[in-house]
């Protein structure tokens, strides 16, 4: 089995989880051991064992209570490539909305308390992570100015003997590439009003609500963290705890029509309380 290949494998069983809100079609849940979970966990060791040489930054993962342990932006990515096209691995527009419809009383699922991988922030083609980073910016082209975000859902992971973890990333059709100016800004707080639905990012530093944490250079992690800041400086792609989770999301809607389809489903919801 080809790890350059960017087709996904199928399960053979159907994704459920829980709907975001009441009125929303697509459906969210963690990486849990229900059907659907412990199918893509059983392909998803498979697949390390066959395709990866057991490579260890992929054997981070534990169940414990029904739930999936651990998670890494090399884990979060072969965990979309084989859950395609059911389900995708969160983006950080997934994850605004999810905030979203918790403070709005619909909250579809628990993310306060563990931390959520959902992209790679590529600054420059220097240290941290200097290697992989010059390899995605190769990729990424003139399709954006730097710095930008790159989601991890979309994205393919290949086997590399030169990069420093035996792995690179690999972009795919799906793959979504958005230029940040913020990227570049220092640590501090932000309001929630202030994230641009269409990127899960905020637009600029400002306010107390949330916290946001900031580098200037390399290629770092991109997470929704325990307390819901945003993290971005992380720079051991490697790592994994144990308070780490996987967020699947039903893939009939792609994340740059999400934004523009709760905004719809909040009118709607306004008007039928007028």
């Amino acid at each position: 089995m080809s790890t350059d290949s960017s087709s996904s494998v199928a399960i053979r069983t159907v994704f459920e989880g829980r709907p975001l809100r009441t009125m929303y079609v697509p459906r969210a849940d963690l990486w849990r051991e229900d059907e659907f979970g412990e199918a893509l966990l059983a392909e998803y060791h498979e697949r390390v064992a066959l395709d990866f040489g057991n490579n260890p930054v992929l054997r981070v993962l534990k169940v414990s209570g029904g739930i999936v342990h651990g998670s890494n932006p090399f884990v979060a990515c072969l965990v979309d490539m084989i859950a395609r096209p059911q389900a995708r691995v969160a983006t950080p527009v997934d994850l605004q909305v999810m905030l979203d419809c918790e403070r709005a009383g619909h909250a579809p699922l628990k993310l306060r308390g563990s931390y959520k991988d959902a992209g790679l922030v590529l600054r420059s083609v220097h240290n941290p992570n200097g290697y992989l980073a010059q390899k995605l910016s190769e990729q990424v082209g003139l399709r954006v100015d730097l710095p930008a975000v790159v989601f991890l859902s979309g994205l393919r992971i290949v086997n590399d003997g030169d990069s420093p973890y035996g792995l690179a990333f690999g972009l795919t059709d799906e793959a979504q590439v958005v230029s940040a100016p913020v990227l570049m800004e220092r640590s501090g707080h932000f309001d929630n009003d202030l994230v641009d639905r269409t990127t899960g990012l905020p637009t600029r530093i400002e306010g107390t609500e949330r916290y946001f944490y900031g580098s200037d250079e390399g290629l770092t992690r991109l997470y929704l963290g325990r307390g819901y800041a945003l993290d971005t400086i992380w720079d051991e792609l490697a790592n994994s705890q144990p308070d780490g989770r996987v967020v699947l999301v039903d893939n009939r809607m792609s994340p740059s029509k999400m934004a523009a389809y709760m905004e719809k489903l909040r009118k709607a919801a306004e008007s039928l309380q007028t």
